[in-house]
């Protein structure tokens, strides 16, 4: 969201919290089924303004995806609904917080995950007012923007009671600084944060190859795969120095599916390497989708696949690090989006692979890993190899800074959304990321935004949208473990703590109420 847009937030809930007052005090029937549609309908107009892009990567999946995603974040504001029927009015809005942010964190968790609508993340485009995220991650952003929309709700309902001036005056001006004092104590983080460690020179490579019509051995006007890797090494070459340490390649850059115990003898892997080896002061990141074998059924993953004529395999989305005189590194994407790369819970609906197919997905989906893999070079500096939607998940993006990456890298493919809103977001969303760890991010993309982030999560020279284009820019090491990196969400694990003691409290009073009213009616 632009700046106007991102302050509309810190009141947007406001008619959704008047429409829920106004249904119990009118005392209509069926009122929870009265608040879930206007609840459903909300959340679903949300989701179309501010995520119709998915439709361009795969029309029946994108509509499936708002359809669903809204339906789901009803759930917090139906709990909502009940807790405070049951209880009363500030117990009912306390649970909200904690339903809510349960709730996200939940979506950030599980195989049907899909963050970007996490509250939070509405503050993309405004990293000036969020510079605190260091110490509360995006939910943080959730939480200020719930509470600043009670504050504002609750001074509009004094200003229509029966309040003395001095109580709406008071209301306006906790709302007021509710909403305000967090944006200027990030603005005072904005202008007194200095950036620390070492400069190291990055180049990143934006090739623009179509990946509709160019990109893949199917394409109508395929390039062929020694032609691309050609002109990623040409591109590279314009911007190198002497001084360049690292060259990152986007996401699947060398397509085709390699067999990791025996990449290194593939003709486009060795050209790769002569190529590094010609260079021996820079590491090289590269996307290639890879894969591995597996000796049976019983060694296999539940994501493994399976061919009579190979037994079974895993498929990944791969991060390939090179280094001069060095055997390669590969690390898995391990965020996966839901669908199109990643058969939920497989070992569970393993039986919808045909249907996840059909719906624009991978047949059998993607493998991943459980650790987090920095790479690092010969002078022992460490960066991320994040792909693509893994840079939206910010406690797990923490796990690569408590693994020793002094720097954020993200490889990622962002034309098949096209010329619409996605890319930028995706690009802004990587702000978040550099203000919740204080690391500088270098981002190469096939077609899409690439470019540099620094510490404060500015970007800087970024790329125009599809052009063919390479970047050089020296950014900044850093040592520095923020609160964000060291506890992760601990905002998301404390709601989720607090939930279930919350609906336990609002059962026993309700089987309380109903035992009560079942004696005096006998």
């Amino acid at each position: 969201m632009t700046y106007p847009l991102a302050f509309f937030l810190l009141f947007a809930f406001v008619p959704l919290l008047r429409l829920e007052s106004h249904i119990v005090k009118r005392d209509l029937p069926k009122p929870g089924r009265t608040f879930f549609t206007y609840a459903y309908i909300t959340m679903l107009v949300w989701n179309v303004l501010t995520t119709w892009w998915v439709y361009n990567s795969t029309a029946v999946g994108g509509i499936f995806a708002m359809l669903a995603n809204a339906l789901l974040q009803c759930i917090p504001l139906m709990l909502f609904w009940f807790t405070k029927r049951a209880t009363n009015e500030k117990f009912g809005y306390f649970s909200l917080l904690c339903y809510w942010i349960g709730f996200e964190f939940i979506h950030l968790n599980w195989d049907l995950s899909w963050p970007w609508l996490t509250i939070g993340n509405g503050f993309l485009y405004a990293p000036e007012w969020v510079q605190w995220y260091e110490y509360t991650g995006v939910l943080g952003g959730t939480l200020w923007v719930w509470l600043a929309n009670f504050t504002v709700y609750f001074a509009l309902v004094k200003h229509k009671g029966v309040y003395t001036k001095t109580a709406r005056a008071g209301a306006d001006v906790y709302a007021m600084t509710l909403m305000l004092v967090p944006i200027l104590y990030s603005y005072y983080l904005y202008e007194t944060y200095q950036e620390n460690g070492q400069e190291v020179e990055f180049v990143v490579v934006q090739p623009n190859i179509d990946p509709f019509t160019e990109k893949f051995a199917d394409s109508e006007n395929f390039i062929p795969f020694d032609q691309q890797v050609e002109r990623f090494i040409e591109l590279s070459k314009n911007q190198m120095t002497p001084h360049t340490s690292f060259v990152l390649w986007p996401e699947t850059a060398i397509d085709g599916l390699y067999q990791e115990s025996v990449i290194e003898q593939d003709a486009l892997i060795q050209r790769i390497k002569t190529f590094v080896a010609e260079n021996p002061h820079i590491s090289l990141l590269t996307g290639v989708t890879s894969y591995t074998l597996y000796e049976n059924k019983k060694a296999a993953t539940p994501t493994a696949r399976y061919r009579k004529d190979v037994g079974y395999y895993d498929v990944f989305n791969t991060a390939l690090f090179i280094e001069p005189s060095k055997p390669v590194q590969f690390y898995h994407k391990s965020k996966l989006v839901p669908g199109v790369e990643l058969m939920p819970y497989p070992s569970v609906f393993g039986f919808l692979t045909d249907l996840i197919f059909n719906l624009g997905g991978t047949a059998g989906g993607y493998g991943k890993q459980e650790e987090r893999t920095v790479f690092k070079n010969d002078k022992g500096i460490g960066i991320a190899p994040a792909i693509c939607y893994e840079s939206v998940y910010g406690d797990f993006m923490t796990e690569y800074v408590r693994n020793g990456a002094d720097f954020i890298t993200i490889i990622t493919n962002d034309g098949w959304w096209g010329n619409t809103p996605g890319h930028k977001q995706h690009l802004a969303y990587a702000s978040l990321r550099a203000i919740e760890s204080r690391r500088s991010i270098a981002r190469s993309a096939n077609t899409g935004i690439s470019g540099f982030i620094n510490q404060r999560g500015d970007i800087l020279y970024p790329t125009k949208y599809w052009v063919q284009d390479v970047v050089n820019a020296p950014i900044r090491a850093s040592k520095l473990i923020t609160f964000y990196v060291r506890y992760g969400d601990y905002l998301g694990r404390t709601a989720m703590f607090i939930a279930p003691f919350l609906l336990l409290s609002v059962l026993v009073k309700s089987r309380i109420a109903q035992r009560r009213k079942r004696i005096v009616m006998s």
